[in-house]
């Protein structure tokens, strides 16, 4: 980092980057990720304003997903992980950046001491990913007749058991071909200095879908 002329908040806050920016001062450092995932569900109809969510897993890309309920202004955030230590310090860490009690830290085994439902869910742990992947990170079904919509960071396969068991309790889910999508988007328009038109994006999507169905 100590060659960089600048660190996007986003990046400072995430505490990593993943494109490199080049400016006539310098290289500028952009974590992406925050704002892939915001424009994946913002193309899925959902704004995390004032919204209830609960995100599975405590690493990168969770951490990623913890900051954007913080700068998109969530209600509410709990940070559920297999080692509740990693959950705690997270939250920790989205608290002191949002200024307020926003997010929660609970060990995986404690979703059900939650009492909120219509939740949106993120599953942002690498469980259920290819060729692992008929396991979820939580197999109970109660858990998913709280969550309206859900999020799989897991983009192989196409329809992960976390999307079904979402899907058959009544929810909408989509997987992350979306977030990893719209990260690429987003770096392109920065390095090339214009914006991607959607029917580009669009198409992009095909051709990923494709590949990843393929």
């Amino acid at each position: 980092l100590g060659s960089l002329v600048r660190v996007d908040d986003a990046a400072v806050h995430v505490g990593a980057v993943n494109t490199l920016v080049r400016t006539e001062g310098g290289y500028v450092g952009v974590n992406t990720d925050v704002y892939g995932f915001d424009r994946a569900l913002l193309s899925e109809g959902i704004d995390l304003r004032g919204e209830t969510v609960i995100i599975l897993g405590a690493g990168g890309a969770a951490r990623a997903c913890a900051f954007l309920c913080a700068m998109k202004d969530a209600a509410r955030t709990y940070v559920l992980n297999r080692s509740p230590d990693r959950a705690v310090s997270l939250a920790a860490d989205v608290n002191a950046y949002a200024g307020r009690e926003l997010c929660v830290g609970l060990s995986l085994d404690e979703w059900s001491s939650l009492e909120e439902g219509d939740v949106i869910a993120i599953q942002a742990s690498s469980v259920g990913l290819h060729p692992d992947s008929e396991r979820a990170i939580i197999e109970d079904p109660r858990f998913y007749s709280r969550i309206r919509f859900g999020f799989d960071l897991v983009y192989k396969p196409a329809v992960t058991r976390f999307m079904r068991m979402v899907s058959d309790a009544g929810g909408r889910s989509v997987n992350g071909l979306g977030m990893l999508l719209y990260q690429g988007v987003e770096a392109y328009s920065r390095w090339m200095g214009s914006e991607v038109s959607e029917e580009a994006v669009m198409m992009a999507c095909r051709k990923l879908t494709e590949a990843v169905n393929g």
